[in-house]
């Protein structure tokens, strides 16, 4: 069956509307109670298995208020094309790597150039969060920690932001307004605004995780799946995790 997106997203789309709420629902209840649950889990948990296990919960509430909205919605429709597990016929995947080195490409010179102009002009460039609880970890916790990096935080991010976000966003403002503000608020989500704000720990990890957030987006589009964009995030984060083995046990790039 040839996928009919214009008609499966919008207004008419109750399974984008009731996952859109469940999520939100989900992520304000895990909000709440995240001291509980952190305390819960710390009693027969060490401190890395802790923050790993409230990690899978965070990333389980999106896959699972996915898919119950579409089994409970729109039940004529394939179950893969609701989850977004259906490629568009005119898509192939053998388009994927040129696009994922321009974005590998654009991503990463953007944040080397943008951590220059900074140092250039005296401002200091802290390192990311993920950096600082990478090193502090032994090689299995790292290894938990990569794994769930890799694996399950992209397949529940596209879940959330691109299949689910996007096209409830879809429903107000254009495909291009729409791509820009979904990708900007993906990028806000990756930013920890605990503790004392500094514009420059903005500004370093924001603009190229919105540019990195837009090839997504664009292969999204174009495929009417999360399966391009998802292997793209895993890719990009197995980078991530490849650069931070060297920095932490090796040293390179300190």
């Amino acid at each position: 069956m040839r996928l009919n997106y214009d008609t499966f997203t919008g207004r008419r789309s109750a399974f984008v509307c009731v996952a859109f709420v469940l999520i939100l629902l989900s992520w304000a209840a895990y909000a709440v109670f995240l001291r509980q649950i952190m305390g819960f889990l710390s009693k027969n948990m060490g401190a890395n298995a802790t923050k790993a296990a409230a990690m899978l919960i965070q990333y389980g509430l999106v896959v699972v208020s996915v898919l119950v909205a579409a089994l409970c919605t729109e039940k004529k429709h394939p179950l893969p094309e609701k989850l977004g597990l259906s490629l568009a016929p005119e898509y192939s995947l053998r388009f994927l790597f040129p696009v994922f080195v321009l974005a590998v490409i654009a991503t990463l010179g953007a944040q080397a150039g943008l951590s220059y102009l900074l140092k250039a002009f005296g401002h200091e460039v802290k390192e990311q969060a993920v950096v600082e609880q990478f090193r502090s970890l032994k090689p299995l916790a790292f290894f938990g920690f990569a794994l769930i990096t890799v694996v399950a935080a992209p397949i529940a991010e596209e879940l959330a932001f691109r299949h689910i976000f996007y096209r409830f966003v879809r429903v107000i403002l254009y495909r291009k307004e729409a791509a820009v503000v979904v990708s900007l608020v993906f990028a806000l989500f990756h930013v920890p605004f605990g503790g004392v704000f500094r514009w420059e720990s903005l500004v370093v990890p924001v603009i190229p995780l919105f540019i990195l957030a837009l090839f997504f987006q664009s292969q999204y589009e174009k495929s009417k799946s999360i399966i391009p964009s998802a292997l793209l995030h895993m890719g990009f984060n197995m980078i991530t995790v490849f650069v931070l083995i060297l920095q932490v046990y090796y040293g390179v790039w300190e």
